[in-house]
Order: C-alpha cells, then sequence, then structure tokens
C-alpha cells in the first residue's frame, strides 16, 4: 500500500491545479507509489548538494526510485525549509518550467522533498511531471487563459538554461511568463510578442525554440528542446505585471494571429 499523502504534497496538488485552471486545463492527481521516489531525489540533492536531473552512480545516496524522479523538476535551496509552495512559485515564473506544469497531457505527478541541516543545499523539492503523460493532447494552450485572473509574480533567477540571455533588451526585475503552447509539431511559427497593459505597450521579449540563444551552445540546445517539445512561445514581460491591471497579448505568427486578454489579481 503506498504512504498516504502528505499536508505538503496535497498542498502542492492544489496549488498546481489552480496553475492549470488558469490556463482552462484540467487538474492532475498525485501518483503515490512515485512519491517515494521523488523524496529520494529530493534527499539525494541535499546530501550531496548538487543540482541535476540524475544520480551519480558512486553516491552512497542514488537509489534506483530517486533515478526514476529525477529527469522532472527540482528546486534546491540554501534555506533550511523553502517551502514546497516556494519551489512551485519557482517554477511557475520559469520560462524553461512553465510548459511542463501546462502539459495538455499531464494526468499524473508526484512530488518530494528533503532537508539538511548542512552543507550548501539544505533544501529540495522534486515534482515528477515526466511519467505522467498520459492524457490527451489538446492546443493551443494559453497561460493566463482568457478572461483569467493570475497573481503578479515575478520571473525565476537563477533557472537554467538562462532565458535572460535570449532577451539580450530585457534586464532587471522580470515578470513570469506570458505562455502560448501550440502543439509540438505547430505551424504556423511565432514571430513576435506585443503586450498591453491597461492599453499601453508593456515591453516583452519573445523565446521561442527557433529565436532562443542561451549563454552556451548546450544551453541553446536544452532551451530549444524544451520549447520545441510543446511548440512554446513565451513572453517575458520586462518587469512584473502590475496587481489590478488587464492585459492584451497578441502572438504575431506567419499566419493569423493568436490574442486575448487576462488580467493581474487586485492587492490583496
Amino acid at each position: 500500500m503506498p504512504p498516504p499523502e502528505t499536508d505538503q504534497e496535497r498542498a502542492v496538488l492544489v496549488a498546481l491545479n489552480r496553475v492549470r485552471a488558469r490556463a482552462g486545463l484540467p487538474g492532475v492527481q498525485e501518483r503515490a507509489a512515485w512519491a517515494a521516489g521523488c523524496a529520494l531525489h529530493a534527499r539525494y540533492l541535499v546530501r550531496e548538494d548538487r543540482a541535476e536531473h540524475r544520480e551519480a552512480p558512486g553516491s552512497a545516496f542514488r537509489t534506483p526510485d530517486g533515478e526514476a524522479c529525477a529527469p522532472g523538476h527540482f528546486f534546491v535551496t540554501s534555506r533550511a525549509d523553502s517551502g514546497a509552495l516556494r519551489a512551485l512559485t519557482y517554477w511557475v515564473g520559469g520560462a524553461f518550467h512553465l510548459p511542463q506544469l501546462l502539459d495538455p497531457r499531464l494526468t499524473w505527478v508526484a512530488f518530494g522533498e528533503a532537508q539538511d541541516a548542512a552543507g550548501g543545499v539544505r533544501s529540495a523539492a522534486v515534482l515528477d511531471v515526466r511519467r505522467g503523460l498520459s492524457g490527451t493532447a489538446r492546443y493551443p494552450v494559453r497561460y493566463p487563459a482568457p478572461g483569467k485572473a493570475v497573481p503578479a509574480l515575478p520571473a525565476a533567477t537563477a533557472e537554467w538554461p538562462d532565458a535572460l540571455a535570449g532577451c539580450p533588451a530585457v534586464s532587471g526585475l522580470r515578470g513570469a511568463p506570458v505562455a502560448a503552447l501550440l502543439g509540438p509539431d505547430a505551424a504556423p511559427a511565432v514571430t513576435g510578442v506585443t503586450l498591453r497593459v491597461n492599453g499601453q505597450a508593456w515591453p516583452a521579449c519573445l523565446l521561442t525554440a527557433q529565436s532562443f540563444r542561451g549563454v552556451t551552445e548546450t544551453e541553446t540546445q536544452v532551451g530549444r528542446g524544451v520549447l520545441a517539445a510543446q511548440g512554446a512561445a513565451l513572453a517575458l514581460p520586462d518587469r512584473p505585471l502590475p496587481p489590478g491591471a488587464a492585459v492584451q497579448v497578441m502572438f504575431r505568427t506567419t499566419g493569423a494571429p493568436l490574442t486575448w486578454s487576462f488580467r493581474v489579481q487586485g492587492p490583496q
């Protein structure tokens, strides 16, 4: 019998399904049988002071179940207990993490975490978003979806690949991504993006599999692969969208433009 669901696992599932609802997507369920493996990979990250989607063969903390969860999302920090919801906020704000949370095929997920009082990595959270792709692929996916309201969030910092490397005109604290997922064999191609906030132009950078260039060739290849997997086009605002704002989005393509509007939640 799988272990009972923890409070943290329930909190992550509720919060993740809230994110998916903002994209007009159905919720996901937790695969309890995978959760222990995700916790084992989180333990590996804190005990080995690593940040990676693998487990080194020579490590005393390498396990088959941990390896099975390793390709998913992870979040590591030097804080002793960063909290699971902080990890989810980081993934939602990451140009190369958000698309997997919004995959329309995603049906099952698993979550695990670990802490360690010593070393540089003191807290790690791991979310399996790879093994549960069993649903129907329906595109396009728009985030936030038309008419939805979302919190004002900054972009993730220290994400790998570095999305900012593909946006030389954008500097400082960026806003969380606005996304259009068109599907892995998407046509037409996205060529540009325009954001208008309360009717005024709001600078934003476009990331696509065709346009992204990373700091290194490896980052370029990995970043393009992530974006191509779902035909993702992402707009990175040059700063977080203001609370209470009305936002209009237009992704220009080689065919008809993709346009919609959403709102940013007001002050709480």
